[in-house]
């Protein structure tokens, strides 16, 4: 009798220790956090990355006690490492329904409307057709929630860029004809940049169905990390929504 107890007693242990490593192989996995230089949502500033997204970011991760380091790419390679490794968390994502299976999402960062960009005197407008809007020249982010859209709608005539205020140079240049923008953050971007925008309008909304901007994780990542990160995303967001109800009557 006491020989089981003895063996019993081992397995518990061997049991506890177990659980006890993979707890802290979990809380010892660091997230490599990627993402591109857009200004005003996350940009480059003396070397770090800032801008409202990348502190949305940094509180969810930090209220998930989680260990992570914040890289700032082409979006195309950010893109793809977020497609193929481990343990990566991308933002901000467009959430469109090809990626909807491809990615572990944790939560909206905002919700953004794209129009085209072109010429003041531009004749194209809410009716143009989409086989109207092949015929012109656009410049467009590789692997961008846009380029995948017009991708599959079949444009041909697309000029792929690193960032996309390099699209603002090339229309300036004459070398494209259209351009995709977020139309709340456009005329900031020209200030930014020092560009004169005063030529350039919106002159189609782009029929996407979904541009609501998320952080998410890759496929390939832990459940157990992407849970984790969820529910500091929900802390967050409800003490947000605390504050602000603050002093409301």
């Amino acid at each position: 009798m006491r020989y089981f107890s003895f063996i019993f007693l081992l397995l518990f242990l061997s049991s506890f220790a177990y659980g006890t490593n993979v707890h802290a192989k979990h809380d010892a996995i660091k997230v490599k956090v990627v993402t591109e230089d857009t200004f005003p949502l996350q940009y480059l500033e003396g070397g770090k990355v800032v801008g409202p997204a990348t502190a949305l970011v940094e509180q969810v991760l930090s209220m998930a006690g989680i260990t992570y380091s914040i890289d700032v790419l082409p979006w195309a390679r950010a893109y793809h490492l977020a497609l193929n490794e481990p343990n990566i968390l991308i933002y901000s994502l467009a959430k469109t329904p090809a990626r909807a299976e491809q990615f572990k999402w944790v939560g909206e960062i905002m919700a953004l409307d794209y129009y085209l960009y072109g010429a003041i005197d531009s004749e194209i407008n809410a009716q143009t057709s989409l086989e109207k809007l092949k015929q012109y020249k656009i410049g467009t982010v590789r692997d961008s929630a846009v380029y995948q859209y017009l991708i599959k709608n079949d444009f041909k005539h697309l000029t792929t860029v690193v960032q996309g205020k390099q699209n603002l140079l090339l229309f300036e240049q004459n070398r494209i004809d259209l351009f995709p923008a977020n139309k709340s953050t456009f005329q900031v971007i020209c200030r930014q940049e020092a560009f004169n925008c005063r030529n350039i309008k919106p002159v189609y909304k782009l029929d996407i169905s979904s541009i609501d901007l998320y952080m998410a994780f890759s496929q390939s990542t832990d459940n157990a990390i992407v849970e984790k990160v969820r529910a500091g995303y929900q802390a967050v967001i409800q003490k947000q929504h605390n504050s602000s109800d603050v002093g409301i009557d």
